[in-house]
């Protein structure tokens, strides 16, 4: 096995046969496994999400899409949701499923674009167009954020397929300081920005609750256990 190969290994979940509730797709972006690992990951499983998945921007998309059509045949809901190089990941992810017929309750990116279209693989891709099958998408960027976030407004906005699609573009001004890895950072509780709280974190985490069977906890609020820093 190589060392790609090696670093993109899936972080999967223990297994719950019981559970029936929405399978999760969490991709993350160069060199950021262990801020996912830390960030996203524990929250939404620490939030009852049984059965949440954490994948490589280099993991293939047929390998993902395979996983995922498993749970979709089982009758679940799929959510998608990818960060920085795992954000484009995400989008061809989702293409992928719309070829096989298979839909996707929710696709959610946050801060793919910017510099890291100049990423081999990425060139010529447009991440912002929303595939037909995705029922929900949430796309987070910040104008301070050059890793993630395109110079023209326009570039940085998901833009929907067909008319019963919800998209939802939550921009964040460059005045408000958030980061690349603000975006996504769910701990310590002192360092979340309070607009990435309401506006990312408790976004997705409502949209997921709301899906069938999601058995998802109610949304944190401040000083909530749930954002109890994780261990591991």
């Amino acid at each position: 096995m190589s060392l790609v190969q090696r670093l993109q290994v899936p972080d999967r979940p223990q297994k719950n046969s019981r559970y029936s509730g929405p399978r999760v797709a969490v991709i993350y972006g160069f060199m950021a496994r262990r801020l996912m690992q830390r960030n996203l990951l524990h929250y939404l499983r620490s939030k009852g999400l049984s059965d949440v998945t954490m994948y490589g921007h280099l993991h293939s998309v047929d390998s993902i899409s395979d996983d995922l059509q498993t749970s979709f045949s089982e009758g679940r809901s799929l959510v998608i949701l990818g960060y920085s190089q795992g954000g484009f990941q995400a989008v061809k992810v989702a293409r992928e499923l719309e070829q096989r017929g298979v839909d996707v309750a929710l696709l959610v990116s946050i801060a793919a674009g910017g510099l890291g279209r100049v990423f081999p693989g990425r060139w010529g891709f447009e991440p912002r167009t929303v595939p037909t099958n995705v029922d929900v998408c949430l796309n987070f960027f910040s104008k301070g954020d050059l890793l993630g976030c395109d110079r023209r407004h326009q570039m940085n906005e998901a833009v929907g397929s067909r008319a019963s699609q919800r998209v939802e573009n939550h921009m964040f001004h460059a005045h408000e300081g958030i980061s690349h890895i603000d975006l996504v950072r769910c701990y310590p509780e002192k360092e979340i920005k309070p607009a990435v709280r309401t506006h990312v974190i408790e976004r997705i985490m409502t949209e997921i609750s709301g899906l069938e069977g999601s058995g998802a906890q109610p949304v944190a609020q401040a000083d909530s256990p749930a954002f109890s820093q994780p261990t591991a």
